[in-house]
């Protein structure tokens, strides 16, 4: 049974977080662990540009998170990954394919549009990069050819204008590139961790109140007091209601991801315990194991052992990528 090519990639910026490890990428461990699967992860250097950034930031804010995405369990052996500046094919297709766009078709993309509201405002003045950056991620996926495309929600307008390329693509020059499928990383009840503080917004890593994060490479004794800080409610009893015990409902979800167990698991785990301290004490004991064998993991890698790994798929990756880019060119004419 021929394997169904995942594609997904991973940001290369901004600290990772306990929400980013629950909503996200533990689901992209699992994809990994299924034999049916050929998982193809990049890290998103080019797209990193799109905002200003220093060499030195871009190298730090690369390595880091790269180690930390090998640390929580993305094995190379199981799933080919590569840094996006290491395909240089991916920017010829960028080029080929922003000649079937328009520019109205990238001025409608709400994360552009988010941004000129800003600059209609005069706080923000838009890179090209931003308006761009709908085409580069379409030349990513589409030069892989993926069955499947592993992306957030928030992405999901993106993913549209991908499949409306490879459309007018087969549609105008038979290039016969798989129409992609998603599967949209929802984060479905039970899986999305919300603010520590205030359990009715999402866990952000840029969130203003550091209380409300946990990031990957929080210190032990940082985590475990933003986790018994956390803000619940006064009832004293543990139970998964997101309406009216937010609080609780989070420290639940996060716990029961951590244990690999349903929400129901774990509340009939605590059904009795009736003790908000003694509850928070045991989450931040699974929070603190869970981090501090990260964090043993992370520190294993250094900038030889980064390099192998990138290096461990690349021919193959190089080989393909080029594949797929002359049966596009050959399509279009550009090949004699």
């Amino acid at each position: 049974m021929e394997k169904k090519r995942l594609f997904s990639g991973l940001t290369s910026t901004g600290r990772l977080t306990l929400g980013n490890y629950i909503g996200s990428l533990n689901n992209l461990l699992k994809l990994q662990e299924n034999q049916n699967n050929e998982v193809v992860i990049f890290i998103a250097n080019l797209h990193a540009l799109t905002i200003p950034i220093t060499k030195d930031q871009l190298l730090r804010n690369v390595k880091e998170n790269l180690k930390l995405y090998l640390a929580i369990g993305i094995d190379p052996k199981k799933s080919k990954i590569y840094l996006q500046s290491q395909i240089e094919e991916v920017n010829e297709l960028f080029y080929l394919l922003s000649t079937f766009t328009t520019i109205g078709q990238l001025e409608r993309m709400t994360q552009y549009k988010d941004k000129a509201t800003k600059q209609t405002n005069s706080t923000f003045k838009i890179p090209t990069g931003i308006l761009l950056y709908p085409i580069l991620m379409a030349a990513d996926i589409i030069l892989f050819d993926p069955d499947y495309v592993v992306v957030g929600d928030d992405q999901k307008q993106h993913l549209e204008f991908t499949r409306d390329l490879i459309l007018k693509l087969n549609r105008d020059y038979h290039t016969n590139i798989k129409l992609i499928k998603s599967k949209i990383a929802k984060i479905e009840e039970g899986s999305r961790v919300m603010a520590l503080k205030n359990p009715l917004q999402k866990m952000s890593k840029s969130d203003k109140n550091p209380a409300n994060t946990i990031f990957l490479l929080d210190d032990l004794k940082i985590a475990r007091k933003k986790i018994l800080e956390a803000l619940t409610d006064s009832e004293n009893k543990i139970y998964y209601n997101l309406k009216e015990k937010a609080g609780i409902s989070n420290l639940l979800v996060i716990y029961s991801a951590i244990k690999n167990i349903s929400i129901k698991e774990a509340e009939n785990k605590f059904k009795d315990l009736n003790d908000y301290r003694k509850f928070k004490e045991i989450v931040a004991n699974a929070v603190c194991d869970l981090l501090e064998k990260i964090q043993n993991k992370y520190f294993e890698y250094d900038d030889n052992k980064l390099q192998n790994i990138l290096n461990y798929n690349l021919k193959y990756l190089k080989d393909e990528a080029n594949k797929n880019l002359f049966k596009i060119k050959n399509q279009l004419g550009l090949i004699l």
